[in-house]
């Protein structure tokens, strides 16, 4: 009777313990989502003024190129009335030239010029004819004079406007350096965003990792090709950001894809992730045993929630654009206990 009643109370015992662990296990694993949950939502903060940023850029690229191109084009302007200025100048130099050697000679042959000219006619006729021809060199002379005068004052009046024109050029270069500043600023604030949401993936990935079934087994074989383009538009590992123009590592592969598109599962297992993820916009995270999880972003739409069992080729979500990216495709990742590893391996 004491052996029955000694083995009733470590049953009793047993399952009590196994009840408090399994609701300190379900406890754990709640708090571990609802941490994820808050991480996703401080990413989509993240992501939000990524994306504000990246519209600030592009909207301050627009102006600085619309900058460069009306100053190439004053440039132009500058460069044709400097020409015409050289062209004048030479014009005038030879006009002068021309009148200065006449005089020059008039003065070497010790001569007064066309008072002698009228005082050496030997009949009426031939000083009426050297009169007019007097008259016209005179007249050609004043004529050259005015011409000059005129030619200088036009010329005056180009170079004052060519400083005019060579200040305002200098006033937009400096506005057009001062927004390139700002721009190059916005991209180092952008750059430090990505690094920190870069840093909140890695803290997601290990909390991936965590909800991940350790005792499930991976026997899927070879995964199924996530969607219907095979255009790999980035590839996995280092590469330069497409949106800060900076070198920096790609967690995934970019599959160009339009927008609408089927997302397959590459193989069967359990959605762990369904909903905004950050900078990954509408995504997917399946968990398929052994420590490895896919990643499926950018989504339009998704087809599967958080709990649900998948087989490999099912759809779950349609391709899009949403969260930090730069046109519609596919973005997919393979991780191992939440580490990034090359997902092409995967299709081998």
């Amino acid at each position: 009777m004491k052996k029955k009643t000694l083995i009733c109370t470590l049953i009793f015992l047993l399952v009590t313990t196994m009840s408090t662990f399994t609701l300190a296990y379900a406890d754990d694993a709640s708090d571990k989502q609802q941490e994820l949950n808050d991480i996703n939502e401080e990413k989509d903060q993240v992501s939000e003024n990524l994306e504000a940023l990246t519209d600030r850029i592009e909207e301050q690229q627009s102006e600085v190129d619309a900058l460069e191109n009306d100053i190439s084009s004053k440039q132009a302007e500058i460069e044709e009335a400097e020409a015409e200025i050289e062209k004048t100048e030479q014009e005038m130099e030879e006009r002068q030239d021309g009148l200065n050697e006449r005089l020059r000679t008039m003065y070497k042959n010790g001569s007064v010029g066309y008072l002698d000219v009228l005082l050496g006619s030997s009949s009426l006729s031939e000083f009426l004819t050297n009169l007019e021809l007097i008259q016209r060199i005179y007249k050609g002379d004043q004529d050259t004079l005015e011409t000059l005068e005129k030619q200088y004052e036009e010329l005056e009046q180009m170079k004052a406007a060519l400083q005019s024109e060579k200040s305002v050029l200098a006033e937009q270069k400096a506005s057009a350096e001062q927004k390139q500043s700002a721009l190059q600023q916005d991209k180092e604030a952008l750059q430090a965003k990505l690094e920190e949401l870069n840093a909140e993936a890695d803290r997601v990935s290990s909390e991936i990792a965590s909800l991940q079934d350790q005792d499930k087994v991976y026997t899927g074989g070879k995964f199924l090709w996530p969607t219907t383009s095979t255009l790999i538009t980035s590839p996995f590992g280092y590469r330069i950001h497409p949106v800060t123009g900076v070198y920096t590592g790609h967690t995934g592969v970019d599959i160009g894809v339009g927008t609408g598109s089927p997302v397959y599962a590459a193989a069967s297992g359990t959605v762990i992730v369904a909903g905004t993820y950050g900078g990954y916009g509408y995504a997917v995270v399946i968990d398929h045993g052994s420590g490895i999880s896919t990643l499926y972003g950018h989504n339009s739409s998704l087809n599967v929630s958080v709990g649900q069992n998948v087989t490999q080729g099912q759809v779950i979500a349609s391709s899009g654009n949403t969260g930090i990216s730069t046109g519609p495709h596919l973005h997919f990742e393979v991780r191992i206990n939440g580490a990034y590893v090359d997902p092409m391996s995967y299709f081998n």
